[in-house]
Formats: C-alpha cells, structure tokens, sequence
C-alpha cells in the first residue's frame, strides 16, 4: 500500500514535483530492503502528444531504478533519468524523434528488463508491429527489433520509410496474391530485400479472394449464402495449415541471420500474417495462450479502421440484416476461435503444433535450435 500511495502521489508518471524531504522518505523506503527480485513486465505506449510512457511490474522491492535509452535494442544503452522500481514507471519525450527507440530499465539490485513500443508509430500503417519481448516456457525472451508484423505497406510515408531504414529492417516478406500486390505494391525500399511469398493460390477469374462471392451475397441479400460469422476465417486458417508453402519459405529465410530484421505482411496483418506470426512465437517457446494475445492485438490496432471499412460497406450496400453485419464484422476482426482453428488442424494432421512444425512444414528440431539462438536472449 505504501508503494502505491507514494507511486500516486510523486511518481514521474503522476507529473507531481517532490520535495528534498519527500524525497528522502522515497529513497529511504525504496532502499530499505531491497531484495533479489526481477522484472516480470515492461511495455512502452506512445500519447498522441508524442510523449512515451514506460510502465513495469517487479516480483520484489528493487530499490532505485535507471532508464537508459537505445536506437538499438542489444547495446549503446545512454541515461535517460534516475527513479525507483516501486514507481512502476516513467514518463518522458521522445529522446530521439524519428526512429525506432528501446529502452532499458535497471533495478539497484541489478535485475534489468529491455521494452519498446509494441506498435510501431508509423503514419501509413495501422498493425506494423514488434514480435519483441514476449517470454517463453524456458524462461528466455524474443528479441526485439528483429521481428515484424505488419500491414500492408503501399501507404508508408517517406518519413516512415526512413524510421524503417534507421530501424535495422533487412527484408519483407508479402504474402498477399498478385492481384492484392497490383492494386497495392510495397514501396521500393533501399537496403531492403522483397520476397514474395503468396499464402493462397489465385486461380483464374478469382481475384486471389473467396471475399467476391462475400459481397455479391451482401449485395444480393442472400443471406443464406452468407455462412455463419466467421466461418470464412475458421476455414481459412485450416487452408493456410493445410497448404503451408508460403511458411516453409518463411523459415528459410528466418534461419539466414543475414535476413533480419524481418517484417512478414499482407493486407490486413491479422490471418495470412497472424498465422504466421503464431507459427514464430510457437517455435520459440513462446505459449500458446500468449501467441494467442498476440493475435488478437489486431482487434486492438486496428478497431478505428475496422468500424471505418464496417460502416462505409453498410452504407454502400445499405446492409439492414443483422447476420449480414455481422458477417461483416467478423471477417474485419480477429478471434479465438480464428487462430484455434489453425491449432486444432495442426493437432487432426499432425498430433500437435510440434509435430506440424516438424513434418508440415519441415522445422527440424536443429532448425528450432538455431531459430532460438538467433532470437531470444
């Protein structure tokens, strides 16, 4: 109660000045037993006025703390401000406008933790995102700065080309058909390699997409045509497990290190690139309920557009039934029940996640060994 009081009343993310005698209470309560502890969490959020706040959690008293900052996420760490563990977090500018920043947070008994912004602040993106700092079963890390999600990417702006150059990104992988990248092509990024990497085969007069038929039943009124809501993404998932080709080359690529930073892609960067990303985290060690988290960000990141993309297609095909809509929202969101799909097919082809990593799309256990030297810490 006594952290919390003080966090409420003089921490830096209260914004509160302090006293020299509140402040040698706070000194002498942080280092009045200090204990063998660490940090269990960290995350970095970005205001709308630019400023970013860090925020931690610790299992024990770590006495006071320092914030160091990076342009890189393993070294030239630099002093951004002095604090206390027990204040759970700092508030601060961005120390370096226009690039990717990790921060590091060090506690007085040594325990350190390394965070960064999950979502990366990019104007022409709504989901490019860090597979970083996620824990795995053995006790070990992802790294960050290594592996993205994302998005498609024909709105990056110059400025945020730039931050992706600056931020150490190596290659892209599209998973999109060729008629998505036709309507919509990645920018030419210089230093940056461009794989493509299509998750579905696209078959003559389809448009790479099953989503046609979609909107000539919405359009038609058809409900009956229409399957339950979010039938279409629960077969998809099955689909991408059942013909992985576009994974197995995913893998080889992850496997040269002179690939890396990577950031996988399609359109939305919630089910071609969802499940990709799944398939990363799993092979590292990282759960499965936290892979599932992980999905699910999608909902988060991109609430704004989704209800945008929701409402203008009512409009435009002036949607009254209920189970239409719905069709509709559930193909823009992301569920459980989405990426669960892709699991329980793995398990009904394969006997597990394991073994479709293995034999579905032939990650030996010398790969995984590999995979995980290369991105954990």
């Amino acid at each position: 109660m006594l952290g919390t009081a003080l966090f409420l009343a003089i921490s830096p993310l209260a914004g509160a000045a302090t006293t020299n005698a509140q402040a040698s209470a706070v000194k002498a309560v942080a280092n009045a037993a200090i204990k063998q502890g660490s940090f269990t969490e960290a995350s970095v959020v970005r205001q709308a006025n630019g400023n970013l706040v860090i925020k931690w959690r610790t299992d024990a008293n770590l006495g006071a703390a320092k914030v160091y900052w990076s342009s890189k996420p393993d070294g030239d760490w630099k002093l951004l401000a002095s604090t206390y563990a027990m204040f759970n977090g700092f508030v601060t500018a961005d120390p370096n406008p226009g690039s990717r920043i990790y921060f590091k947070v060090k506690g007085g008994n040594g325990a350190a933790i390394t965070t960064a912004e999950r979502l990366l602040p990019l104007k022409g993106t709504t989901n490019f995102r860090d597979l970083g700092g996620y824990k795995t079963t053995d006790g070990k890390t992802v790294k960050w700065g290594k592996l993205f999600r994302a998005d498609e990417l024909a709105g990056l702006t110059a400025a945020d080309i730039s931050y992706l150059q600056k931020s150490g990104l190596k290659t892209i992988v599209d998973y999109r058909t060729k008629s998505e990248v036709a309507a919509k092509p990645d920018p030419t990024i210089a230093g940056v390699n461009y794989v493509y990497d299509p998750v579905f085969a696209e078959t003559e007069g389809s448009g790479g997409t099953d989503t046609s038929t979609l909107f000539a039943a919405l359009a038609s009124g058809n409900s009956d045509a229409l399957g339950e809501p979010g039938e279409m993404l629960i077969e998809g998932n099955k689909g991408m497990v059942d013909s992985p080709a576009a994974y197995e080359k995913l893998f080889d690529l992850l496997l040269d290190p002179a690939t890396n930073a990577l950031v996988q892609h399609c359109t939305a960067g919630k089910d071609r690139t969802g499940l990709g990303s799944a398939l990363i985290l799993l092979s590292l060690g990282v759960p499965k309920e936290t892979v599932v988290q992980d999905f699910l960000l999608s909902n988060t990141y991109r609430a704004a557009y989704n209800k945008a993309s929701v409402d203008a297609l009512v409009a435009q095909l002036h949607l009254t039934d209920p189970k239409a809509i719905e069709v509709v929202q559930a193909l823009m969101d992301v569920h459980p029940e989405y990426i669960n799909a892709a699991f329980d097919e793995m398990d009904d082809k394969y006997g597990s996640i394991q073994g479709f990593l293995e034999k579905g799309i032939g990650l030996s256990q010398a790969d995984q060994k590999k995979l995980k030297s290369l991105y954990l810490e």
